[in-house]
């Protein structure tokens, strides 16, 4: 690994193929919506993402949303793979790998309606947290909105000596083979150390359970979160004040359950929130009862507060749509202070309103309208919590959706295509929600074999079989590969019957199949 032009950044492993629904222009929308803050939908917005990594994200984005993308990742091997994936759909998408200082200087660049950067702010020195800033503060337009997520205090507090261990073994001792190798080494060092019942160990109940949670991640993700030169932990409130200068006010999480107190805080703790007038001090107060960890807000601009009768105008004009077939919805959630049952007297008859003419998208009104006893309050909560568990997911309008059809079905099928080899990417693009909705590599294959006209589960299973065969592939079952070909043919057929009984209804609302 070279310094010369990474600047500290973990970059000889890549990132993780993951996809962020927090940078979709519509969640952010209707995140803004939930607390009462107008954003507006444009055909010709311009959106930009900061460190977009293995470029998942933003390619979804950029096909299943109007207007246009500018992004960069300055680790070059990332920008390559996001520039094939915008080849794949023929995209307008200007990914770079330029450094923040680099596009600072650009002298080619739009005002942007959106700016993203998910949990890169926490990776990056101080430096370029300021270029970030400046950024900001040249290219968001009046009422843009500011997406950012990074790792925050007190959460981290007393796990934050953990990753110091990880890189003091990194940084003096012997170099392990390879970067994975370094990563696993520091892990063994750091189990080690604290076997031997050092008195900061005794002091921080359950350190060691971090640790073999760290163990258990993907290291790719591992090395990137906690092997870079640099890691800024900050307080809200410091994220508050470094953003000021680019004239941007906090508006509001883009963690749709935060909204619902009741699953995050105890009663003593709402009765003290509710003393502090001061909505950034109430914030950061927040944060030591929930013991926050990972923070992901949305700073606009310029903030437009919504009368309430906008807001629920705006709200119940709103479609939604759910992700998952409606039996597989959770019927429990979890906050900050433990895990709630759902009311089922609530959520069932909503449920069954989402599913009823082939999942097809509602509006709220609509939903209410399906409803026994309907009450707005309770209706906007219980959207609220099921878009929270990713079971439901906000709309963008009919107009939207019929501008980038083309282009998510080009995106999607390219995608299909690179299933034959990998399972890296296992996310699909809805022109419906303007977003992404997970679809692992079996069922994409699935979907290419309905492309190809096999019309029976059966005869999409044995479509699969035949391309993991000739790879050498088996799959696994309690951990174990299955050997002969007849019990990988019946495992598959059972999912691709599964897939036709559950998940093909809900991926044909979606418009990805």
């Amino acid at each position: 690994m070279s310094d010369t032009w990474n600047e500290g950044y973990f970059t000889d492993v890549g990132y993780t193929y993951g996809y962020y629904r927090e940078i979709n222009p519509v969640f952010q929308r209707y995140c803004l919506l939930l607390r009462g803050l107008g954003g507006v939908e444009s055909a010709n917005a311009y959106h930009c993402e900061l460190g977009f990594g293995q470029g998942v994200s933003v390619n979804i984005h950029a096909a299943a949303n109007p207007g246009h993308y500018v992004a960069t990742d300055f680790n070059p091997a990332h920008a390559n793979h996001a520039n094939s994936l915008a080849a794949g759909f023929n995209s307008s998408a200007r990914l770079y790998d330029d450094s923040f200082e680099q596009l600072l200087v650009r002298q080619d660049l739009p005002q942007f309606d959106s700016i993203s950067l998910h949990g890169i702010w926490t990776w990056i020195s101080r430096d370029n947290q300021k270029l970030i800033v400046e950024f900001t503060r040249r290219h968001l337009k009046p009422g843009g909105v500011l997406y950012i997520s990074y790792n925050c205090l007190p959460g981290w507090s007393p796990q934050a000596p953990l990753r110091q261990l990880f890189t003091l073994h990194d940084r003096f001792a012997a170099p392990a083979s390879g970067a994975v190798g370094r990563v696993e080494a520091a892990l063994k060092f750091s189990e080690a150390l604290l076997a031997a019942q050092p008195a900061y160990a005794r002091a921080v109940p359950g350190l060691d359970a971090k640790l073999k949670t760290v163990m258990g991640q993907n290291r790719n993700y591992v090395a990137h979160e906690y092997f870079n030169r640099d890691w800024n932990v900050m307080y809200f409130t410091d994220v508050v004040d470094a953003l000021a200068p680019a004239k941007l006010d906090y508006a509001c999480t883009a963690v749709t359950q935060d909204t619902v107190d009741a699953i995050n805080l105890s009663a003593e703790g709402q009765t003290f929130l509710k003393t502090i007038e001061h909505p950034i001090m109430r914030e950061q107060a927040r944060d030591y009862f929930v013991n926050q960890q990972f923070r992901k807000d949305l700073y606009v601009r310029g903030a437009s507060k919504l009368a309430d009768s906008e807001q629920r105008e705006r709200m119940l004009n709103t479609r939604f749509v759910l992700t998952q077939s409606a039996d597989s919805v959770p019927s429990k959630v979890t906050g900050a202070m433990g895990e709630a049952t759902l009311q089922q007297e609530i959520y069932a008859p909503l449920i069954e309103a989402l599913a009823a003419k082939a999942y097809a998208p509602k509006t709220m009104r609509q939903l209410a309208a399906a409803l026994p006893s309907p009450s707005y309050p309770i209706l906007s909560q219980a959207i609220a919590i099921l878009v929270g568990l990713g079971a439901v997911a906000p709309c963008q309008s009919e107009a939207a959706e019929k501008q980038v059809q083309v282009r998510c079905a080009a995106l999607n099928q390219h995608l299909c295509q690179q299933a034959h080899f990998d399972k890296r990417v296992e996310v699909l693009a809805s022109p419906v929600t303007g977003g992404g909705v997970t679809v692992d590599r079996f069922q994409q294959l699935f979907l290419n074999a309905i492309r190809l006209g096999r019309k029976q589960p059966a005869e999409w299973a044995q479509y699969v079989w035949q391309i993991l065969a000739e790879q050498g592939q088996r799959l696994l079952k309690d951990g174990k590969a299955m050997e002969s070909p007849e019990d990988n043919l019946a495992e598959l057929t059972r999912q691709a019957q599964v897939f036709a009984d559950k998940g093909l209804a809900v991926l044909k609302a979606l418009r990805v199949a």
